[in-house]
């Protein structure tokens, strides 16, 4: 796809790695709608910086753990359509978690379920949904999900719940590319262990030993993470995969 001149939605957006979306696509010629949930500083500051590169940028809120989860996506889709008339390429990579090892199951809770499975799975269903009309009357478009390798191997991660949600987006994303082809192309990017605030989270041992897992020894880096994502809405011949960016972790 010729991304040049063409409008995304980057949920979470404004901060870490949907930031550095936001500004690898802005740099390719795309504008921009930053979706935010409580981020609004972030999300400004982020649009601000991608006004300075010369592309269209607009802030949309929604809270995608809402109750109204439908009625919030909705919402928020409507307000990219109001603003830029058209949506080419849907960025589903608001997240969510809470810091509980694999092994303190009892400190799992309801909430924390239903918090991570509403961001992870339901908002970027609902999302997609309420895109897809907007796609098809330019002729069609992309979505990209952000899976997570603790959607693909039973360790490490934040949490259990975290790691069964993400496990979700990834068998939605091949679930949506099935049911919206050929016009509609469906993808995720997987990540692996990012250098974000997000670390506040995780003690230094755990950090240490994710760095230390991987054949490469490193964190996985922000840019090479976000160029997936710019690769990815480019091809015209990749749909239904699960991009892993993981410095090796997943080998």
């Amino acid at each position: 796809m010729d991304i040049q001149g063409k409008v995304v939605l980057i949920t979470g957006g404004g901060t870490g790695l949907g930031r550095v979306i936001a500004r690898h696509l802005a740099e390719a010629g795309m504008h921009v709608a930053v979706g935010y949930s409580r981020s609004e500083r972030d999300a400004f500051e982020t649009v601000t910086m991608l006004q300075d590169l010369g592309v269209k940028a607009q802030a949309v809120q929604a809270d995608l753990n809402a109750p109204s989860v439908v009625t919030e996506s909705k919402r928020m889709v409507e307000d990219v359509a109001e603003h830029f008339g058209r949506l080419d390429l849907l960025i589903n990579n608001a997240g969510t978690t809470r810091a509980v090892p694999f092994s303190q199951i009892e400190a799992l809770t309801e909430m924390d379920w239903d918090t991570v499975l509403n961001v992870h799975t339901k908002a970027p269903f609902f999302t997609t949904q309420a895109a897809v009309p907007l796609m098809r009357q330019n002729g069609g478009g992309h979505v990209i999900n952000t899976a997570s390798i603790s959607g693909i191997r039973a360790s490490g991660g934040s949490n259990i719940a975290y790691s069964v949600s993400k496990a979700g987006t990834i068998h939605l994303t091949k679930c949506l590319a099935t049911a919206l082809g050929p016009d509609i192309r469906v993808n995720a990017v997987a990540p692996g262990f990012l250098e974000t605030r997000w670390n506040d989270t995780f003690s230094a041992a755990y950090i240490q030993a994710a760095t230390q897992q991987a054949p490469l020894k490193q964190a996985t880096r922000l840019e090479d993470v976000a160029a997936a994502y710019v690769m990815l809405a480019r091809n015209e011949s990749i749909t239904g995969q699960i991009i892993t960016v993981d410095s090796g972790l997943t080998l």
